[in-house]
Order: C-alpha cells, then sequence, then structure tokens
C-alpha cells in the first residue's frame, strides 16, 4: 500500500511513533490546531462584522482581503523557509508573531486610536505572517508520523477543522457582541495554546533532508525545477489548482444568486452551508475510515461526481441546492482526505515546503481571478447555465486527471 517512493526519504531520528489511534501527541497537536482555527472563525466573523459597519461596501471587500496579498508575495518565501530551517522553530516563532500583532492590536482598539488603521495592520501582518511560516506548518505532520499514517492524520485533522469552522461561527457572533477587542483576544489565546503545545509537547520524530543554504533565488530555482522535471508532481498540483477554480466561486458567489433570484429568503444560505458542512465531515469520516490503494485517481474518479452537484446547485429547486451541496460536501471531505494524505507522501521531502508553497499561490491567485468570470457569465445567461458550465468543466477535467497514466499509477 505504499505510493511511489522519492528519492530522498524522511530520516527516523527517534523512537519509532505508535500506533497512531494511541498517539498522544499528535492527537494533542491537532486539538490544538483545531481550537486555533475555532478561534480564526471568530475573528474573521468578528472582523467582517466590524468592517461592514464602519466602512463602504467597496472598503470593507477592500479590508476582508487585503490579507491575501501579502500572503501570496511572502507564500514562496516561505516555502524556503520551510525546506531550509526548523520546522518547530519557525511555527512557533509565526504562533508568537500572531499573538503578538492581536495583543498590540487589542490594545489599540480599546485605547480608541483608528479603527481602519488597525484593522489594515491585522491584516496586512497576518497576512505576511501566514505567508512565511504557513508551509512549515503543512510539513510537520511528515516529521510527527509514518507515511502510512499520514491519509488517516489528513482526515481528523480536516473533519476538526470542519467541525471548528462549523461552531465557531456562532460563538463568534457571540464574542463580537462584546466588542472586535474580544474577538481579537480570543483568537490570541488560541494561538497561544498552540504555541505551548508546539513548545512543550511536539518533538519531531523524522528529519527531512534540508534544502542547501544558497541565495534564495537559487532555492526557489531548485522548486521550480523540481516541479518541472516531476511530472507526478506537475500532475497533481494542476489537478489540486483546478479543483478551487470551479468550487470556490460556485461556493461563494452562485449560491447567493440562487437564493436571491429564487426569492427563497436568506436563511436558505444558511442551510446551504450547513448542508455543505455535514455532507464534508460525513466525507472526511469515510475517507479516514475507508482507504486503501491508489487514492489519488480514486480522488479524482469520485471529484468528477462532484462536477454533478456543482450544475445541480444553480437549479431553481431548494431540493436541488439541498441535494448538490451534500453531494458537493460529501465529495470534497473524502477526496480532499485522500489528496492531502498523498500529496504529503509524493512530493519529495527536501522539496515538500516549496511545492506546498506553489500550490497555496495557485488557490490565492486562481480563485480570486475565476470569481468575477463566473459572476460576468451569470449576467451574461443565467445561474443554471453557469453552474452547468462550471460543473461540467470540473468533472470533464477530474475525469482527464484521473485516466493520466502517472496519476493512475499512484499507489
Amino acid at each position: 500500500m505504499r505510493t511511489t517512493p522519492a528519492l530522498d526519504q524522511p530520516e527516523l531520528v527517534a523512537a519509532p511513533p505508535p500506533p497512531v489511534r494511541r498517539d498522544r501527541m499528535v492527537q494533542v497537536y491537532l486539538l490544538a490546531v483545531i481550537v486555533s482555527e475555532a478561534g480564526d472563525t471568530v475573528f474573521a466573523i468578528g472582523l467582517a462584522w466590524t468592517a461592514v459597519h464602519l466602512f463602504s461596501p467597496g472598503l470593507a471587500g477592500f479590508v476582508l482581503g487585503v490579507e491575501m496579498l501579502p500572503q501570496a508575495v511572502c507564500t514562496l518565501f516561505g516555502g524556503v523557509i520551510a525546506d531550509r530551517h526548523d520546522t518547530r522553530r519557525v511555527m512557533i516563532l509565526g504562533e508568537l508573531a500572531r499573538v503578538v500583532v492581536l495583543g498590540v492590536a487589542a490594545t489599540c482598539w480599546q485605547l480608541g486610536l483608528h479603527a481602519g488603521a488597525v484593522l489594515f495592520a491585522v491584516a496586512i501582518c497576518f497576512g505576511t505572517v501566514s505567508g512565511l511560516s504557513g508551509p512549515a506548518a503543512r510539513t510537520l505532520v511528515r516529521q510527527l508520523v509514518d507515511s502510512d499514517d499520514l491519509v488517516t492524520v489528513s482526515g481528523w485533522a480536516q473533519t476538526g477543522s470542519r467541525l471548528a469552522r462549523l461552531l465557531g461561527a456562532p460563538l463568534g457572533a457571540v464574542v463580537i457582541q462584546w466588542g472586535f477587542g474580544f474577538s481579537m483576544v480570543a483568537d490570541a489565546l488560541t494561538f497561544l495554546a498552540v504555541l505551548i503545545v508546539l513548545r512543550l509537547v511536539v518533538q519531531t520524530r523524522y528529519r527531512l533532508p534540508r534544502a542547501p543554504k544558497e541565495p534564495v533565488s537559487q532555492s526557489l530555482r531548485s522548486g521550480w525545477d523540481y516541479i518541472r522535471g516531476s511530472e507526478v508532481a506537475r500532475v497533481f498540483l494542476l489537478g489540486l489548482a483546478a479543483l478551487n477554480v470551479f468550487v470556490t466561486p460556485v461556493m461563494s458567489v452562485g449560491v447567493a444568486l440562487r437564493v436571491s433570484q429564487s426569492h427563497w429568503g436568506s436563511g436558505w444560505l444558511g442551510v446551504s452551508e450547513a448542508t455543505f458542512a455535514i455532507g464534508a465531515i460525513v466525507g472526511s469520516v469515510a475517507g479516514t475510515r475507508w482507504q486503501g490503494d491508489y487514492l489519488p485517481r480514486r480522488s479524482f474518479q469520485l471529484l468528477v461526481l462532484q462536477g454533478i452537484g456543482l450544475s445541480a446547485v444553480g437549479l431553481p429547486s431548494r431540493v436541488g441546492l439541498v441535494l448538490g451541496m451534500t453531494l458537493v460536501g460529501v465529495t470534497a471531505g473524502q477526496a480532499s482526505v485522500w489528496l492531502s494524505g498523498s500529496f504529503q507522501r509524493i512530493i519529495a521531502p527536501s522539496h515538500l515546503g516549496r511545492v506546498s508553497s506553489v500550490s497555496n499561490l495557485g488557490d490565492l491567485v486562481l480563485t480570486p481571478a475565476t470569481t468575477p468570470i463566473f459572476g460576468l457569465l451569470v449576467g451574461a445567461s443565467s445561474v443554471v447555465v453557469t453552474t452547468t458550465c462550471f460543473g461540467l468543466a470540473m468533472s470533464a477535467l477530474c475525469a482527464v486527471f484521473a485516466i493520466n497514466p502517472q496519476i493512475r499509477r499512484l499507489r
């Protein structure tokens, strides 16, 4: 059940990990991350609520999206840092930076300093820190567990992440009633919890091969050379990038337009989001429970069905909306568990940080670019025509990846 091995493998530098279901260190770390993601949701709710009440719609949207710009600029450099430096140290510095930023911002907020300046500063600082430390965080699990357990841990992490967001949203709505300063403090405390766990509980068991200390430009070029020279990595990256290109516009714009144009009431937006979240949790649990061989190929086969769900979302029918969101959620949950675990096993450990950063950059750049295109197509045709086009394109693309010789051979 092993995937095609990379040329350079992680080196075991501590006692072999216990069976993952009895691995308390990994479980405590994942719990801390899940709590932190709930804190992020509390902060995001508070930020959105505050921005729309302080600024015009256009400026509020800029405040909510400005974090992506420094994150996109910094993420490739974060990949170099991840492949070159100690992962725990980079993550601890990242969590500490977030705690400091939120602590200072909450203090300034309570002192009555200019609200707009505080919001912009927090968003820019968070984007910078995420870009520089995020790739390292995505390599940590590879250093904690055996490769055969990567899919299982990925399933736990994604199930917990979806639960954290599902529960964090109503909590954020309660906390913001006390003021945005409390939202920042709540998020800061969750980052502090992760920092403590990283410092006192987590100890890496596998050492990844480290990139040589060379100029950053050379290190970046080495990462691109690896992607160009490895057809498996290249196809896998293209497949991952393509998923959000079609899914995110339908989820973020298509559902809202369908509910609005059908005059169903805003409550159906909540119903659709809850349906997707529950379906994704079910799919993540299923992906963790049932694994087996050839997971990349089976993932793309499963995502062919997701295209059908995307098409159904645009139908002028409440039943179509619920069934479509359920299908999108279940397939997204199950396939993402298999693909993320396989990604950790397939990419050469010496380039894992840099390749992860390229994947993240694709999400940051491609998704915002395709969302306006979706809106323009709706204006030129209709919601159902546009969701059908995006759904069929998704199904066709995933079918192509499923029959790709490189993907078919990956075990």
